[in-house]
């Protein structure tokens, strides 16, 4: 059963892989969704890395006063890590 998961959201140029699957030219814009669902005990339910091209997706995120699942972290990038 989940118990817990996380989605980090970001931009990135796609590869020659990517492009060619996508349809697309080889540094165009896409959207990286990575996602990991753990059990109660942290232990990995199923996880993915996925591109999305930027003018063929929308995300929408749910919060309510109950739960705010929204956290702003520094990227790697710009943290120099």
């Amino acid at each position: 059963m989940f118990a817990y998961g996380e989605h980090l959201i970001d931009a990135v140029a796609d590869g020659a892989q990517d492009a060619g699957l996508l349809e697309v030219r080889r540094t165009s814009p896409l959207l990286r969704v990575r996602r990991m669902t753990t059990t109660r005990e942290v232990r990995p339910v199923e996880g993915s890395d996925v591109r999305y091209r930027s003018d063929a997706v929308g995300f929408s995120v749910h919060n309510s006063i109950g739960s705010n699942a929204l956290a702003r972290r520094t990227g790697p990038a710009l943290t120099g890590a």
